[in-house]
């Protein structure tokens, strides 16, 4: 390096070919960084996609399943061939439909002693 040495003389200065040294070796160790990382940082990528996508149905269809929710009120466990007909009404998927099922009977079903026999009846059959 030119300039004074660090015995207190002034500030050490690199050479031009130091530099650009310094900027190759820059260069590859972030290179291999990202390449190191690569893996996870696509990971982390599709999470974060997956979080934005995640949320709220659309209305026109909690509309539908609100309405069979409605209409099956005392026994809102939709058959397979329910399911499949909603599958068809909102454009969900099997397993959207089962989770919004399963959702909204922990939000909203809540147990009277009614609901309890039925449920007791419905298990010993």
């Amino acid at each position: 390096m030119e300039g004074p040495d660090s015995l207190g003389f002034g500030p050490l200065v690199p050479t031009e070919s130091e530099r650009s040294l310094m900027e190759r070796v820059r260069q590859e160790l972030k290179h291999e960084l990202k390449q190191g990382y690569k893996e996870k940082i696509v990971d982390i990528r599709e999470e974060i996609l997956r979080k934005r996508r995640a949320g709220k149905l659309p209305g026109d269809t909690t509309s539908v399943l609100k309405a069979w929710w409605q209409s099956h009120s005392k026994w809102p466990y939709p058959t397979e061939e329910d399911k499949a007909n909603l599958v068809q009404e909102t454009g969900l998927q099997l397993k959207q439909i089962n989770n919004w099922f399963i959702n909204q009977r922990k939000r909203n079903w809540h147990s009277s002693p009614s609901t309890s026999t039925v449920l007791k009846n419905k298990r010993k059959k």
